[in-house]
Protein backbone atom coordinates (compact mmCIF):
# COMPACT_ATOMS: atom_id res chain seq x y z
CA UNK A 1 0.00 0.00 0.00
CA UNK A 2 1.07 3.80 0.09
CA UNK A 3 2.39 5.13 3.39
CA UNK A 4 -0.21 6.43 4.97
CA UNK A 5 -0.26 10.28 5.00
CA UNK A 6 0.95 12.83 7.02
CA UNK A 7 -2.18 13.34 9.22
CA UNK A 8 -3.26 10.01 9.64
CA UNK A 9 0.12 9.30 11.57
CA UNK A 10 0.53 12.62 13.43
CA UNK A 11 -3.38 11.56 14.84
CA UNK A 12 -2.02 8.35 16.05
CA UNK A 13 1.17 9.25 17.06
CA UNK A 14 -0.09 11.88 19.05
CA UNK A 15 -3.00 9.13 20.24
CA UNK A 16 -0.51 6.73 21.21
CA UNK A 17 1.80 8.91 23.52
CA UNK A 18 -0.68 9.94 25.39
CA UNK A 19 -1.93 6.62 26.43
CA UNK A 20 1.24 5.90 27.48
CA UNK A 21 2.66 6.46 31.39
CA UNK A 22 3.92 9.79 31.70
CA UNK A 23 3.17 10.80 28.34
CA UNK A 24 6.29 8.98 26.12
CA UNK A 25 7.68 6.09 24.84
CA UNK A 26 10.39 4.96 22.34
CA UNK A 27 10.85 5.38 19.11
CA UNK A 28 10.56 1.99 18.38
CA UNK A 29 7.48 1.70 20.29
CA UNK A 30 5.97 3.94 18.49
CA UNK A 31 6.40 2.49 15.16
CA UNK A 32 4.96 -0.63 15.97
CA UNK A 33 2.27 0.94 17.81
CA UNK A 34 1.21 2.78 14.92
CA UNK A 35 1.73 -0.01 12.26
CA UNK A 36 -1.73 -1.62 14.00
CA UNK A 37 -3.74 1.11 12.64
CA UNK A 38 -2.74 0.44 9.12
CA UNK A 39 -3.16 -3.69 8.25
CA UNK A 40 -2.13 -2.93 4.82
CA UNK A 41 1.15 -2.38 5.50
CA UNK A 42 3.55 -4.37 3.42
CA UNK A 43 6.20 -6.29 5.08
CA UNK A 44 8.71 -4.46 2.91
CA UNK A 45 7.46 -1.23 3.96
CA UNK A 46 7.91 -1.95 7.55
CA UNK A 47 10.98 -4.22 7.26
CA UNK A 48 13.42 -3.10 4.68
CA UNK A 49 15.56 0.02 5.27
CA UNK A 50 14.62 2.68 3.75
CA UNK A 51 17.45 5.66 3.19
CA UNK A 52 18.78 6.49 7.02
CA UNK A 53 15.80 4.66 8.71
CA UNK A 54 14.64 1.16 9.38
CA UNK A 55 11.96 0.86 7.26
CA UNK A 56 10.08 3.31 4.65
CA UNK A 57 7.22 3.51 7.19
CA UNK A 58 9.39 4.31 10.06
CA UNK A 59 10.79 7.13 7.77
CA UNK A 60 7.30 8.53 7.69
CA UNK A 61 6.96 8.22 11.59
CA UNK A 62 10.30 10.38 11.75
CA UNK A 63 8.82 13.03 9.67
CA UNK A 64 5.59 13.50 10.86
CA UNK A 65 7.27 13.33 14.40
CA UNK A 66 9.36 16.13 13.32
CA UNK A 67 6.33 18.12 12.20
CA UNK A 68 4.90 17.84 15.67
CA UNK A 69 8.23 19.00 17.32
CA UNK A 70 8.02 22.19 14.77
CA UNK A 71 4.15 22.53 16.11
CA UNK A 72 5.49 22.27 19.37
CA UNK A 73 3.47 19.41 20.85
CA UNK A 74 6.24 16.99 20.95
CA UNK A 75 9.74 17.88 22.55
CA UNK A 76 12.77 18.14 20.50
CA UNK A 77 15.13 15.53 21.66
CA UNK A 78 17.09 16.27 25.01
CA UNK A 79 14.25 18.62 25.84
CA UNK A 80 10.93 17.71 28.22
CA UNK A 81 10.77 15.71 31.98
CA UNK A 82 13.51 13.32 32.17
CA UNK A 83 14.85 13.21 28.45
CA UNK A 84 15.96 9.71 27.30
CA UNK A 85 18.08 9.43 24.31
CA UNK A 86 15.11 7.77 21.59
CA UNK A 87 12.53 8.60 23.36
CA UNK A 88 9.25 10.73 22.28
CA UNK A 89 7.43 13.16 24.83
CA UNK A 90 4.43 15.05 24.43
CA UNK A 91 4.20 18.41 25.36
CA UNK A 92 1.82 20.32 27.55
CA UNK A 93 -0.15 21.60 24.28
CA UNK A 94 0.42 18.22 22.65
CA UNK A 95 -1.46 16.60 25.36
CA UNK A 96 -4.61 18.79 24.69
CA UNK A 97 -4.08 18.33 20.89
CA UNK A 98 -4.12 14.36 21.85
CA UNK A 99 -7.19 14.66 23.88
CA UNK A 100 -9.22 16.85 21.62
CA UNK A 101 -8.35 14.39 18.89
CA UNK A 102 -6.67 16.52 16.66
CA UNK A 103 -3.35 17.15 15.24
CA UNK A 104 -2.91 20.39 14.45
CA UNK A 105 -1.74 23.20 16.90
CA UNK A 106 -3.65 26.03 18.41
CA UNK A 107 -1.33 28.91 17.28
CA UNK A 108 0.69 28.17 14.09
CA UNK A 109 1.23 25.50 11.78
CA UNK A 110 4.18 23.74 10.31
CA UNK A 111 3.25 24.61 7.37
CA UNK A 112 2.75 28.56 7.86
CA UNK A 113 6.25 28.79 9.43
CA UNK A 114 7.98 26.75 7.06
CA UNK A 115 6.56 29.69 4.45
CA UNK A 116 8.39 31.94 6.58
CA UNK A 117 11.52 30.66 7.35
CA UNK A 118 14.95 31.26 6.15
CA UNK A 119 17.53 27.99 5.65
CA UNK A 120 21.27 28.64 5.82
CA UNK A 121 23.83 26.02 4.16
CA UNK A 122 26.08 24.54 6.03
CA UNK A 123 29.15 22.97 3.62
CA UNK A 124 30.94 20.01 5.05
CA UNK A 125 33.79 18.63 2.94
CA UNK A 126 35.20 15.58 4.59
CA UNK A 127 38.95 16.11 3.21
CA UNK A 128 38.86 19.33 5.10
CA UNK A 129 37.10 18.57 8.89
CA UNK A 130 35.69 15.09 9.58
CA UNK A 131 35.80 15.68 13.36
CA UNK A 132 32.23 14.14 14.19
CA UNK A 133 31.97 12.65 17.42
CA UNK A 134 31.39 9.28 17.04
CA UNK A 135 32.12 9.72 12.94
CA UNK A 136 29.16 10.50 10.94
CA UNK A 137 28.13 7.36 10.24
CA UNK A 138 27.86 7.09 14.07
CA UNK A 139 25.76 10.17 13.97
CA UNK A 140 23.84 8.90 10.95
CA UNK A 141 22.56 5.89 13.44
CA UNK A 142 22.49 8.29 16.33
CA UNK A 143 19.60 9.88 13.73
CA UNK A 144 18.15 6.66 12.78
CA UNK A 145 17.50 5.83 16.47
CA UNK A 146 14.93 8.70 16.94
CA UNK A 147 17.83 11.11 18.54
CA UNK A 148 18.85 14.47 17.37
CA UNK A 149 22.65 14.86 16.53
CA UNK A 150 23.66 18.44 18.00
CA UNK A 151 27.26 20.31 17.62
CA UNK A 152 28.53 23.49 16.27
CA UNK A 153 28.78 24.42 12.75
CA UNK A 154 31.15 27.67 10.93
CA UNK A 155 28.96 30.27 9.63
CA UNK A 156 31.77 31.73 7.61
CA UNK A 157 31.14 35.58 8.58
CA UNK A 158 27.53 35.90 9.34
CA UNK A 159 26.17 37.79 12.07
CA UNK A 160 22.98 37.29 11.39
CA UNK A 161 21.70 33.60 11.38
CA UNK A 162 18.20 33.43 13.79
CA UNK A 163 17.56 30.69 15.92
CA UNK A 164 14.63 28.22 14.23
CA UNK A 165 16.64 28.66 10.59
CA UNK A 166 16.64 25.36 8.90
CA UNK A 167 20.17 24.16 8.82
CA UNK A 168 21.17 21.87 5.41
CA UNK A 169 24.05 19.89 5.43
CA UNK A 170 25.91 20.33 2.04
CA UNK A 171 28.46 17.65 0.72
CA UNK A 172 31.52 19.48 -0.78
CA UNK A 173 34.30 17.89 -1.97
CA UNK A 174 32.46 15.27 -3.30
CA UNK A 175 30.10 13.45 -3.22
CA UNK A 176 28.05 16.30 -3.81
CA UNK A 177 24.77 17.41 -2.74
CA UNK A 178 22.40 17.69 0.90
CA UNK A 179 22.84 15.04 3.57
CA UNK A 180 20.95 16.42 6.19
CA UNK A 181 18.85 18.64 7.75
CA UNK A 182 18.43 19.91 11.03
CA UNK A 183 17.41 23.25 13.00
CA UNK A 184 19.72 26.18 14.01
CA UNK A 185 19.70 26.79 17.90
CA UNK A 186 21.65 29.52 18.90
CA UNK A 187 22.65 33.11 17.28
CA UNK A 188 26.25 33.18 15.91
CA UNK A 189 29.28 33.28 18.56
CA UNK A 190 33.26 33.29 17.91
CA UNK A 191 35.52 30.73 18.51
CA UNK A 192 38.66 29.01 17.58
CA UNK A 193 39.02 28.00 14.37
CA UNK A 194 38.15 24.27 13.21
CA UNK A 195 41.12 24.06 11.29
CA UNK A 196 43.58 26.77 11.54
CA UNK A 197 45.38 27.10 14.92
CA UNK A 198 45.86 30.42 15.95
CA UNK A 199 42.33 31.62 14.30
CA UNK A 200 38.59 31.88 15.08
CA UNK A 201 35.83 30.97 13.09
CA UNK A 202 31.84 31.91 13.52
CA UNK A 203 29.66 29.09 14.65
CA UNK A 204 25.74 28.33 15.26
CA UNK A 205 24.42 25.35 17.49
CA UNK A 206 22.83 22.79 15.43
CA UNK A 207 20.62 19.77 15.79
CA UNK A 208 20.41 17.45 12.73
CA UNK A 209 17.17 15.48 12.51
CA UNK A 210 17.98 13.88 9.39
CA UNK A 211 21.27 12.53 8.42
CA UNK A 212 21.37 10.10 5.43
CA UNK A 213 24.18 8.09 4.01
CA UNK A 214 26.37 9.56 1.42
CA UNK A 215 25.22 7.08 -0.92
CA UNK A 216 21.69 8.37 -0.29
CA UNK A 217 22.81 11.88 -0.90
CA UNK A 218 20.43 14.36 -2.57
CA UNK A 219 23.01 14.93 -5.29
CA UNK A 220 23.25 18.47 -6.49
CA UNK A 221 21.85 17.22 -10.47
CA UNK A 222 18.50 16.81 -8.72
CA UNK A 223 18.74 20.38 -7.11
CA UNK A 224 19.98 22.30 -9.80
CA UNK A 225 16.73 20.86 -11.18
CA UNK A 226 14.30 21.65 -8.42
CA UNK A 227 15.95 24.66 -6.75
CA UNK A 228 17.75 26.43 -9.74
CA UNK A 229 17.83 29.83 -7.42
CA UNK A 230 20.43 28.41 -5.58
CA UNK A 231 24.11 28.03 -7.58
CA UNK A 232 24.27 24.50 -6.12
CA UNK A 233 28.10 24.30 -7.88
CA UNK A 234 29.68 27.46 -6.53
CA UNK A 235 29.03 26.56 -2.90
CA UNK A 236 32.53 27.49 -1.48
CA UNK A 237 31.71 28.54 2.06
CA UNK A 238 29.62 27.67 4.77
CA UNK A 239 26.98 29.79 6.16
CA UNK A 240 24.99 31.27 2.59
CA UNK A 241 21.27 31.87 3.26
CA UNK A 242 18.29 30.58 1.57
CA UNK A 243 15.62 32.90 1.48
CA UNK A 244 11.88 31.79 2.50
CA UNK A 245 10.26 31.09 -0.72
CA UNK A 246 13.17 28.87 -2.06
CA UNK A 247 13.45 27.24 1.45
CA UNK A 248 9.85 26.28 1.24
CA UNK A 249 10.29 24.54 -1.73
CA UNK A 250 13.45 23.02 -0.70
CA UNK A 251 11.79 21.43 2.79
CA UNK A 252 9.00 20.06 -0.04
CA UNK A 253 12.05 18.92 -2.39
CA UNK A 254 13.96 17.51 0.77
CA UNK A 255 10.03 16.00 2.61
CA UNK A 256 9.34 14.13 -1.16
CA UNK A 257 12.95 12.67 -1.41
CA UNK A 258 13.48 11.51 2.14
CA UNK A 259 10.01 10.03 2.41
Amino acid sequence: MTVPNDREIKKHLLAFLLSRPGNRAHAKECYAALANHFPDLTDRELTERYQTSVSKFANAVQFSRLHLVNDGLIYRAGEGPHPSKGVWILTPAGERAAQAATPESPSVSSAERSANREGVLLGWNRALWDGWDETYEGAVNMVISGAQYRTRWSVGKRRDVQPGTDAWLLRQGGPYGLLGHGTVLSEPFDDAHFARPGETSRYVEVAFDVLLEEADILDRDQLDLAIPEIAWRHQFQSGNRVPPDVNERLLRLWHEYTT
